[in-house]
């Protein structure tokens, strides 16, 4: 026996025992993951996998076919506050997940099959806790969001807010919001779409029985400007004051009558009798 012999039967030994406990097999032809550095210690230095692979394939890939999730990370990195620099440069904020692409393809994809909620950013440990503190993300892409572009808000455009926001701020009576189908204007909101035509006693009942009121004259003046109201040849108005159609009547008294105002702004009357368009507004 040479003075190798016993070195080598040790070394054979070691391999035997050592592997085993190194890597197990569950029984399933499937390893059990390690620790990765073992011993409780932590790497210093990053782990890098480097590949060169064609369109659809991906230089790793996790997956879990069970109900478990494919990945977790976790980090413990702060965030500089500085200037929007810092919180941008990953050197000083570096954040759990860094997805760079050095082209200009997409930086990520997130995509659900059949479920109903694609994901969420949670603020803190209890995502029913408001945090109005804390911004979901900032960003510097100012282009139109494709599903995300809000034409309106709740029912109202720009000039509808900013009208609002006006008649609020100068004691006009503007309310939080219009109801459907009406437009602000003269601190109260019209309605978008002419009644029914109808005599002056019928319409003001029509609007008191809506909770709403017929429009004055300088209300529809300026309504006729907004899209979409349009006013034709002349709707009705609730100023019959000073208002006489005709002369003396048979017997003698005074006819009364209503403004109608049309959509080139002309002023009218008609006789509280006579049956014309006309349109409820709030306040």
């Amino acid at each position: 026996m040479s003075n190798r012999t016993p070195l080598i039967i040790a070394l054979v030994a070691s391999i035997v025992l050592v592997a085993p406990l190194a890597i197990a097999d569950t029984g399933d032809n499937v390893r059990e993951g390690v620790r990765n550095p073992s011993g409780g210690g932590a790497a210093a230095k990053e782990t890098q996998i480097i590949a060169r692979t064609a369109k659809d394939t991906y230089g790793t890939r996790q997956s879990n076919l069970g109900d478990g999730g494919g990945a977790i990370y976790g980090c413990r990195s702060a965030l500089d506050t500085s200037s929007a620099a810092a919180i941008a440069d990953p050197a000083k904020s570096t954040p759990c997940i860094r997805v760079n692409n050095l082209r200009a393809g997409k930086a990520f994809d997130f995509q659900t099959n059949t479920g109903r909620l694609i994901g969420v950013m949670q603020a803190g440990q209890n995502l029913t806790t408001p945090r109005p503190e804390v911004a979901p993300f900032i960003t510097n892409a100012t282009g139109v969001a494709v599903g995300l572009n809000a034409d309106r808000v709740d029912g109202l455009n720009a000039a509808d807010i900013i009208a609002q926001a006006a008649a609020a701020g100068g004691g006009g009576g503007g309310t939080a919001a219009c109801p459907a189908n009406t437009v602000l204007t003269g601190g109260g909101c019209i309605e978008n779409a002419p009644r029914a035509a109808a005599s002056y006693a019928d319409a003001a009942a029509a609007c008191g029985q809506a909770g709403r009121r017929l429009a004055p004259p300088d209300v529809l003046l300026h309504a006729r400007t907004l899209d979409p109201i349009n006013l034709g040849s002349g709707e009705m108005s609730n100023d019959i004051s000073g208002i006489t159609v005709g002369t003396l009547a048979l017997d003698g008294a005074v006819t009364q009558g209503y403004v109608t105002v049309s959509d080139g702004g002309a002023l009218g009357s008609n006789a509280v009798t006579a049956t014309a368009p006309f349109r409820c507004i709030t306040g």
